[in-house]
């Protein structure tokens, strides 16, 4: 197994903890192409109310940026998503 040693995590804040939940549940389904290079988890966190936490890891910087390039794109199309779906 690779050594996962580059390391990022980002703090998504978003209108409460119910909206941040839901970005969750929606990337937690998504299939990281490649498992063994890199990882990522998604939490919501209970200290901040309604932000999302991003733990990625990676084996080498490359693997990283691309991954959370990604991810972050997609985390963005969920927030546009949800202004324009969400009636509360």
């Amino acid at each position: 197994m690779s050594n996962l040693n580059h390391t990022l995590e980002v703090k998504i804040p978003f209108q409460n903890n119910r909206f941040a939940a839901t970005a969750q549940q929606v990337m937690s389904v998504d299939p990281i192409i490649r498992p063994e290079s890199f990882q990522v988890e998604y939490v919501v966190s209970e200290e901040d109310n309604g932000t999302l936490l991003a733990k990625f890891s990676a084996e080498d910087d490359k693997s990283l940026r691309v991954g959370v390039n990604s991810s972050l794109s997609s985390i963005l199309t969920i927030i546009e998503t949800m202004d324009e779906l969400d009636t509360v």
